[in-house]
């Protein structure tokens, strides 16, 4: 390259663009080219993984021992992870009844139970079982 064009701004940025198009071509077909490359891969990784993987025959985790586990350390871990299960389930319960008791406390107040009782037409539970259609009368069919 001769001095001129070193000092062409307009030839030294043809010359940059040039060279950016041409990496990214490169790297385009490389891209392509590695995408059979990259499913069979990906393919026999799945098939392996599934092939190591333990049979389940529950619900809960599965535990491979590898490296410097021991029985005794997955064992312990598994009853932590059961217990904190257990923990998780009743704390949940135990929320969701004092939500039930909060608003039960706040709903009761509210309601005018004198109204219900004209609207049905019950002023107490014995007047309510007064007439009860059900009621031997004494009287049998023998």
């Amino acid at each position: 390259m001769s001095d001129k064009a070193k000092n062409n701004p307009f030839i030294r940025f043809r010359d940059f663009i040039a060279g950016v198009c041409m990496s990214v071509f490169r790297t385009t077909v490389r891209y392509f080219k590695n995408i059979p490359h990259r499913i069979k891969f990906f393919v026999k990784k799945k098939i392996n993984e599934y092939k190591r993987k333990p049979k389940r025959k529950d619900i809960n985790r599965v535990y491979v021992l590898v490296g410097y586990t021991s029985r005794k350390n997955v064992d312990a871990r598994y009853n932590a992870e059961r217990y904190m299960m257990i923990l998780r389930r009743g704390l949940l319960i135990l929320i969701l009844v004092l939500l039930l008791f909060i608003s039960l406390n706040k709903i009761l107040p509210m309601i005018n139970s004198e109204q219900y009782e004209t609207m049905f037409g019950i002023g107490s539970v014995d007047k309510l079982t007064e007439e009860d259609p059900f009621e031997n009368s004494g009287t049998s069919g023998k």
